[in-house]
This record gives structure tokens, sequence and C-alpha cells, in this order.
């Protein structure tokens, strides 16, 4: 009894072999197409989350900047108790010898310190008084604890409410100024064949009256700057530009080098001074993983920072493909007087 066998013929088995290819190759370009998008969609997220719980903290910061000074309300280089700290003119006649790299000043990056950028960060330091009360309580004294009410004295103390951008809470038994200052400074945890990474730190301190020195804000011997705390990771750039109404009435936007180039000492009539009434903070923000795969970044594109155009340096620009983007906030002042 015979038995009829059949099977593919070697034209099927060919046919049958390429579709199986074309199906696998379109499965693998859809899980490659996945894992980039999924790269991606982390590198923004993690830099939203980066950028936006460090901004944040800055503003909230920030809008407390000419609090409760006494500056008449004003933000120049000239009125002492400013909220932005110029020059040692903003800052008490027993604080005249301050070190000025310590205040707010453009381009402040010399070249050994420039960071992401082949331009130069900014930095930013404001003062304010922080909302107290002032308590008053009667005590013996330590000779008679228990004295006659007529011999007990009056001690004062003054109880502020928050902390500074260290997370020092506010304790003080007399009235201070907090002094905070923000730049940028290399990341002291580096990873290995990546950039140089940098953060925006902020460094705190407090002064008195008649204090010769601020508290907690100064240089260490070597001419370093402290340590401060660290607010944002991976930051290329730190960039600042001031809103200001000028003696016209007209609003407009200026560099810190812009502003003080109009307000020489020769200008000392206040009719003529122009006023900050806000600022814009801007940094560029770097993802932690590199995405050599996507051909949407560009290393040698022009980034917009508060006003600055900014591009990386030779190190960034042909180094590894690094999501990056810009972030900037507005923040008006609400202790000054605009209308005056």
């Amino acid at each position: 009894m015979s038995h009829k066998q059949t099977g593919f013929t070697l034209l099927e088995l060919m046919v049958s072999l390429a579709l199986g290819l074309i199906i696998v190759a379109a499965g693998v370009a859809v899980f490659i197409t996945g894992q980039r998008s999924l790269g991606l969609q982390g590198g923004m997220s993690e830099l939203q989350q980066n950028a936006n719980f460090g901004l944040s903290m800055v503003t909230h910061d920030l809008r407390h900047t000419n609090l409760n000074t006494p500056s008449t309300q004003k933000v120049n280089n000239k009125h002492v108790g400013s909220g932005i700290i110029f020059s040692v003119a903003n800052l008490p006649s027993s604080l005249s010898g301050v070190d000025v790299g310590l205040l707010t000043k453009q381009d402040k990056d010399s070249a050994a310190t420039t960071t992401g950028t082949a331009g130069k960060n900014d930095q930013l330091t404001i003062q304010f008084i922080p909302e107290y009360r002032k308590v008053t309580t009667r005590h013996c004294p330590s000779t008679n604890e228990n004295c006659a009410d007529t011999e007990k004295t009056d001690v004062v103390t003054y109880k502020a409410k928050g902390q500074d951008c260290e997370g020092t809470p506010f304790d003080f038994s007399e009235v201070r100024t907090i002094v905070q200052r923000y730049y940028l400074k290399e990341d002291p945890v580096q990873t290995p064949g990546q950039p140089k990474a940098y953060s925006l730190y902020c460094d705190a301190g407090s002064y008195k009256e008649n204090d010769t020195e601020i508290t907690g804000l100064k240089k260490n011997p070597d001419g370093t700057l402290t340590a401060g705390q660290q607010l944002m990771q991976r930051i290329d750039a730190f960039k600042i530009r001031l809103g200001v109404k000028a003696p016209d009435k007209k609003l407009r936007y200026m560099s810190v080098g812009e502003y003080l180039a109009e307000m020489p000492d020769t200008v000392t009539a206040e009719s003529s001074f122009y006023n900050v009434m806000s600022i814009e903070i801007g940094v560029i923000a770097r993802s932690t993983t590199a995405l050599n795969s996507e051909k949407l970044i560009d290393n040698s594109k022009t980034f917009d920072v508060a006003g600055y155009p900014l591009t990386l340096n030779a190190e960034q620009k042909n180094g590894s493909k690094f999501l990056r983007e810009v972030f900037s906030q507005v923040v008006a002042f609400r202790n000054t007087l605009g209308a005056s």
C-alpha cells in the first residue's frame, strides 16, 4: 500500500522565511523605537522634575527679596537695604569691607571655573528680614530666682518663622538680615565617562546692626566659595536678567552689566534712578543618561537663557549626546513700590 507524502516546496519555504524576517525586523524596529522613546521621555521627566523642584525653591526665596529692609521699598544699586545686593552701597556702612566677589555679578566665572557652556555664569545675592514678632518677658535676676515683681527686668527676644535656603531655621535673639547667594559650582560627585557636572548652589548668611561681616557668607581661606546647599544638579548654565523701570516709566529687561552702566556713581538724583521690579532666572539642565542614538539632539545648537545666547563648550559639544533643556522663571518683587 503506497502513501503519498506532501510538504513545502522550496519556493514556499523561501517566501515563508522572507515574511518571517520582515515581521521580526518590524518587531525589532518597534522595540528600538519604544526604547528610544522611553529613554527620551525618562530624560525629559528627569529634567522637569529637577528643574521644577529647584526653581520652585529659588522663586519662593526670591519673593522675600527686599522684605522689611530699610530700602524705602526700592531695589537698585544706591539704597542701603536693596533686596538685590549689587555693591557694598546696598549694605550698612559697617559692612563696607565685605568681599564684593560675594555680591550680584554678571559673568562671574574665571577661565578656570567656566562651566558647561562657552559663556560665563551669573551670581545673584539677595537680602531680606524675615517676618518676626517681638516677645517681652520678665525675669528675676540670676541671684534671686524667687524675687518680687518689682525686682524683675524685661528680656526681649525675637521669634521668626521659616528657614534660609540652606535649611537653617530663623532662630536668633535679635533682628537679623538674611543674605542668600545663588551660584554654580562644580559638583563634588562626578560620574566617570560623563562631562564635568555642575550644580546650582545657595549659600546663606546673616548680619545684624553694626556687624562688620556677614556671618556664614564668605569664601574659604584658599579663595574658593563655601559649599552652600545644592539646589539643582547637572546645570550647565545659570543666567539672570533684571526687569527694570526706567525714569521715563517704561519697563525693559537688562543684564546686570547693562543696568550698572545706566546707574554709575554720578547718578544721584532719585528721579533718574532705574529701579528693579522683577528678575528672570534661567538655567540649562542636563539629563543623567546619554542618548547617543537620538538624532534630534544637536550639541552645536544655541540656547537662549534669559536673553543670553549660549553654546556648549568644546568638551560638551564634542562629547556624548545628553538631553538639555532651558528652564526659566520670572519673579516679580512684591516688596517694592513699582509705581513711585
